[in-house]
């Protein structure tokens, strides 16, 4: 039985997706508003990454993170100060935003 239940949380702690939360994804976003503009609808020349597919965000934050995409400085940086699960909540986030 114990066994069982080792088995059932090594499982469980593998899954790929967190449960979104609504609040913590916008709080999170906040620091996203100065280049993205609000809530990522960018009024210049910076992309606006609202409504933006939450698996191809994800990724590619975390591509940014790991050096693997390079684009600007400054996102690289930004997202090292991160945990995935931040920003897979802020790929939630933003792909909610109409």
């Amino acid at each position: 039985m114990k066994k069982l239940a080792f088995l059932l949380v090594t499982l469980a702690s593998l899954s790929y997706a967190v449960e979104y939360d609504a609040v913590r994804g916008e709080m999170l976003s906040l620091s996203c508003a100065n280049c993205h503009g609000t809530d990522g609808k960018s009024d210049a020349a910076i992309p606006t990454i609202a409504g933006l597919d939450k698996n191809y965000m994800y990724q590619t934050l975390l591509d940014y993170k790991a050096g693997k995409r390079v684009d600007t400085y400054m996102m690289q940086k930004h997202t090292k100060g991160f945990t995935d699960e931040e920003l897979e909540q802020l790929s939630y986030y933003f792909s909610k935003v109409k």
